[in-house]
């Protein structure tokens, strides 16, 4: 059968838009396909703003991907002409035995990239906003910075549909059928069909291949804004304030300067299981009232509740990414889910992916990412 497209694309999110953009820039005849309208609110990438950062607490695999990741995203700001990134530093926070800390200088110091070691006088005197405890230590980055999703998604998008790619919004994929030489995609709208398809549906990915019976977990992440209430403080804005990262015992949370909608902050993997279709969006007064506990704590700020939004994080039991093959049907392409650090990685990953579909040589290992190591 003559597939009608030589790719489909299904998830437009992150990592989606991405693949679609890189795809249709190589040539080839790419559909991407999206329940929602992205950008969008439902799934796991919105919320204004996404860390990105280079000394990866996570692992120092991750690094040589990131560094990859800052060129495409600096390449599709040029080619926009819009600003997708604002560099503002990063400071990883925690005792020097933490896991985040160890782990940002292992990732620094095996790669060669700069960094300082921060005690607590030096971070409360270089970031007022800051106030750490005497044992508190800090690795600061200065290439770290902010990532704007909403626009990234749909930059993405344009420059994908500028190269010649069509997408079908707000149309749900029911299943996958592969076939020897092409993939039969049926969707609430009727079947489309294709040489190879990406499956990049984050929350969504086990039920398009029930098959796998992957090990995922979703879950409901809360992220919540604050204004002071004194009004705007110049040590909460981007030259003052770097994004962050901070472990205390068994906790970690995050956030970003004031750029004009006040701070931003969130407990990292802290989440409830949730069921992607029935999420529960609506956040509760003991929720803020945590979150304000944790600001109180650890900043110079009387925190006032401004708004927050709920996204999941769609984990594997190691953390670390999929981006592999089907390992019974070598047309299918999964690459899929994130747990909850993967929007600094979708530029890069949208070149892997293409270089995939194109049977290229992949200038990164892989194997980290691989399905079978889930029945290994």
């Amino acid at each position: 059968m003559l597939a009608e497209y030589d790719v489909l694309v299904v998830g437009l999110g992150a990592t989606g838009s991405q693949a679609l953009y890189q795809i249709a820039k190589a040539g080839q005849r790419v559909l991407g396909i999206d329940r929602f309208t992205p950008p969008h609110i439902y799934g796991s990438s919105h919320g204004q703003s996404r860390i990105i950062r280079q000394a990866y607490y996570e692992s120092p695999v991750y690094v040589p991907l990131v560094q990859e990741a800052y060129g495409l995203w600096h390449d599709q700001e040029r080619i926009a002409g819009r600003k997708l990134f604002t560099q503002t530093g990063g400071l990883m926070l925690g005792t020097p035995d933490s896991i985040l800390v160890q782990g940002s200088r292992l990732s620094a110091e095996t790669h060669g990239l700069a960094y300082e070691y921060l005690d607590a006088h030096a971070i409360r005197t270089r970031f007022p906003a800051f106030q750490p405890t005497p044992d508190t230590v800090g690795v600061f980055e200065t290439a770290a910075g902010v990532l704007f999703p909403e626009a990234c998604i749909e930059t993405a998008l344009q420059l994908a549909q500028a190269h010649g790619a069509a997408y079908r919004l707000g149309e749900t994929v029911l299943s996958l059928s592969p076939k020897d030489n092409y993939v039969e995609i049926l969707t609430v709208n009727g079947t489309h069909t294709a040489r190879q398809v990406i499956v990049s549906a984050g929350a969504w990915l086990a039920q398009l291949v029930p098959e796998l019976a992957l090990p995922l977990t979703v879950a409901r992440q809360v992220v919540f804004w604050f204004d002071h209430a004194g009004g705007r403080l110049q040590s909460l804005q981007p030259d003052h304030f770097p994004i962050y990262i901070w472990e205390t015992g068994d906790t970690m949370f995050y956030g970003f300067p004031d750029q004009g909608n006040g701070l931003k902050v969130a407990f990292h993997h802290y989440g409830e299981p949730a069921d992607p279709n029935n999420l529960n969006r609506q956040v509760t007064s003991q929720e803020i009232s945590a979150i304000e506990s944790v600001i109180g704590r650890h900043f110079g700020i009387d925190p006032i509740f401004r708004e927050a939004s709920v996204c999941m994080y769609t984990n594997t039991p190691d953390m670390d990414f999929i981006i592999d093959r089907h390992p019974q049907h070598n047309n299918v392409i999964i690459a899929s889910p994130c747990s909850g650090h993967g929007f600094k990685f979708a530029s890069a990953i949208g070149k892997i992916l293409v270089d995939m579909i194109m049977d290229r040589p992949i200038d990164f290992d892989l194997t980290p990412f691989r399905i079978d190591r889930f029945t290994a």
